[in-house]
């Protein structure tokens, strides 16, 4: 183990038995190592060198998408049940993609498995493509000699994730995105067409209805502090990121607050119970122990404050309650989940239940970004035709008035 960790990462490129050109990498201790190690894939190395940081970890990973990573478990999936060998299976995965990042990260992969890492090992060393769950699966996967049906699993696992997410994400993209236009929009008209018309009002010689009165005077603010403001936003945007990496007491406080937000919080609970059952019920199927399935769908349910709540399960089970027992003693659990668990305990069929409850929340999540969906247009237009509609009024409400004027 302590000479695997000492290993440093060599490229090479060279011709293969066939006399095509290849390259990848390979693990080794020094130099003269890799150059074996190349030898032994049955490769005529050209030139063995040592990996650069600045290499693929730095730059090719940031281009693999979670849908790519879908596909590459859905092929090698399919390829191992069809009985090829796991290096054959990297090599075909390589020469079906059309994307030049994805056959170099694919032969990367297979290059490292070959010089005899284990699949999960090497896919370590990738955290921001493949995350500690994906890892665990396939290591249990690789243990009790299930790869294939892992794969297919995780792909499964992973594909409905991606659409829960997208869904959720839908769901608060609409409202922030057409309000933000609206936002843009009034500023526009606030500080250079509304000082447009206050000049051609100072020629009337009347006083100005109160309303148009009033959409002056705050565009005479915005014209004089916009600068302020937007530095103001700036800054808070820049300290409201920052706290979100630095400050997980922060985190964990915006998390619980969005859960209480009327409509929306309800779709963000509903997709955090569903992405924690489906975490829950994929990793407990695959053989690893309940207490380690627990502690890994606590992070995927991608809330702090359902996280801590997920973690005082775990530390109930772990002083020998049941799952469900754990459950009702916080008001987090709904008690769908709680009755789908005690039936899965009683019946041995742990997995399944909390499978179908996953299935509920998700099909709750889809309904619900629905009903928001058509309860937030008819508000959003609603608000743009005040503000806006309300600005245009005021300006042109003293031409209406002319006729006293004059």
């Amino acid at each position: 183990m302590q000479s695997t960790d000492k290993r440093t990462t060599f490229t090479y490129e060279g011709q293969d038995r066939d006399g095509n050109p290849v390259a990848g990498n390979v693990l080794a201790e020094n130099k003269k190592e890799a150059a074996a190690e190349v030898r032994k894939l049955g490769v005529a190395a050209t030139r063995v060198k040592t990996k650069s940081n600045l290499n693929f970890s730095l730059t090719t990973q940031r281009k693999i998408t979670q849908e790519e990573v879908v596909n590459l478990s859905r092929q090698l999936a399919t390829m191992l049940k069809a009985g090829l060998p796991l290096i054959q299976s990297f090599d075909v995965a390589a020469e079906s993609s059309n994307k030049e990042h994805i056959r170099t990260f694919i032969l990367s992969l297979r290059n490292e498995v070959a010089a005899g890492r284990t699949l999960s090992d090497t896919l370590k060393k990738y955290p921001d493509i493949f995350d500690e769950l994906y890892c665990n699966l396939v290591a249990a996967g690789e243990i009790s000699g299930t790869l294939d049906i892992m794969l297919d699993r995780i792909a499964s696992f992973l594909e409905k994730n991606q659409r829960l997410k997208a869904n959720i994400k839908k769901a608060l993209t609409y409202p922030i995105s057409v309000l933000g236009v609206a936002v843009i929009v009034t500023a526009i008209l606030l500080i250079k067409v509304v000082p447009s018309f206050e000049s051609s009002f100072a020629s009337f010689g009347a006083e100005l209805p109160a309303f148009t009165q009033f959409v002056i005077g705050i565009s005479e603010v915005a014209q004089e502090y916009w600068l302020q403001v937007l530095g103001i936003l700036v800054l808070t945007g820049i300290s409201f990121a920052i706290a979100q990496k630095k400050s997980p007491r922060f985190v964990y406080f915006l998390d619980q607050y969005m859960l209480k937000v009327p409509v929306l919080g309800n779709v963000i609970y509903l997709g955090a119970m569903a992405r924690f059952a489906r975490t829950l019920s994929t990793t407990f199927a695959s053989g690893i122990p309940m207490l380690d399935a627990i502690d890994s769908s606590a992070g995927a349910a991608g809330n702090r404050h359902i996280t801590s709540a997920v973690m005082e399960l775990k530390v109930e089970v772990a002083q020998g309650s049941l799952v469900n027992i754990g459950m009702k003693k916080n008001t987090l659990f709904p008690p769908l989940l709680q009755q789908l668990t005690k039936v899965g305990e009683e019946s041995g069929s742990l997995e399944i239940m909390i499978n179908k409850a996953a299935e509920t929340y998700e099909d709750s999540v889809n309904d619900a970004v629905d009903a928001l969906t058509a309860l937030l247009e008819p508000v959003i237009m609603s608000f743009l035709a005040v503000v806006i509609g309300g600005l245009m009024i005021a300006m042109y409400l003293p031409i209406f008035t002319l006729g006293s004027v004059i």
